[in-house]
């Protein structure tokens, strides 16, 4: 396989044969320092796996804490990077014969922790696999997919374990922001088919008004929420769980659906498991 490597660094001397996980966040420390004129405060290695067919190339997935420089001030961010490494070399871009950069093809591996009571809607956590979705209720291809998804988990809970997550993409649906507290809320009830019915609210996926999501919301289900039930604390950090894990697995759309901790991009992969 011809592989397509740009900006590839030689960071160790030639006794050195290979780069571990403390080499890659040591040198990328120093690049990244050296190249922005940031200060790297640390980095977190989020995954790392040897990519399928590459001849020995692996990927790292790390998030940088950083204090960007912004003018003449410094802001700290979070920043995620995608690096690859063999032998005793580093990139930041690596493709395939097809010209498609394995950054945009992989992501991070998920993490046990995200396998939490809090967040399996429907399954059984002893299931033999395990699915996790990032989903908004007004995307139209979640609208397709992730309804069914959940009918089939129901029907196959010794197969399957379905672990739910919140990805409001509020800047294109502001209504999914008050909308996935509820379903989270329903989540908690142990209402999965009101779940599901938050897929087809009908209701302008602009609308900003809560009070006509949450109207909306009513005349959908049969239930009522206030502005004080979905603004609550606990209703804020399961957000902020959702928002924290989206962004360590490095998400960036929805749906995005893992199967046994690997991403895949079919969305459809679970099928292969129903017998």
């Amino acid at each position: 396989m011809k592989l397509k490597i740009l900006l590839a660094i030689v960071l160790l001397t030639l006794q050195v044969s290979a780069v571990d996980d403390n080499g890659v966040r040591h040198y990328i420390k120093k690049y990244m320092e050296k190249k922005t004129d940031s200060k790297v405060n640390k980095i977190e290695t989020i995954s790392h796996y040897e990519i399928a067919g590459t001849d020995g190339w692996e990927v790292y997935f790390l998030l940088l804490d950083m204090n960007i420089k912004l003018g003449t001030s410094y802001q700290q961010r979070t920043v995620p990077q995608v690096i690859f490494t063999k032998g005793n070399k580093i990139t930041f871009s690596l493709k395939d014969q097809y010209d498609q950069s394995y950054a945009k093809l992989l992501k991070p591996t998920v993490p046990a922790e995200a396998y939490d009571d809090e967040h399996l809607l429907v399954g059984s956590e002893n299931a033999a696999h395990k699915v996790l979705v990032f989903s908004d209720p007004f995307c139209p291809y979640c609208q397709e997919i992730v309804p069914e998804m959940i009918s089939m988990v129901e029907s196959h809970p010794e197969t399957f374990g379905l672990y739910y997550y919140h990805l409001p993409l509020l800047k294109i649906h502001p209504a999914s922001d008050a909308t996935t507290k509820v379903m989270h809320l329903l989540h908690q009830q142990g209402d999965v088919a009101n779940v599901k019915k938050l897929y087809h609210l009908l209701i302008d996926p602009t609308e900003k008004d809560v009070s006509k999501v949450l109207k909306a919301i009513k005349v959908k289900t049969g239930k009522t929420f206030s502005k004080s039930d979905i603004g609550s604390s606990s209703v804020k950090n399961a957000m902020e769980f959702d928002k924290a894990m989206k962004k360590r697995l490095m998400v960036t759309g929805t749906p995005t659906i893992f199967i046994d901790g690997v991403w895949d991009p079919t969305r459809l992969r679970y099928k292969n498991y129903i017998q």
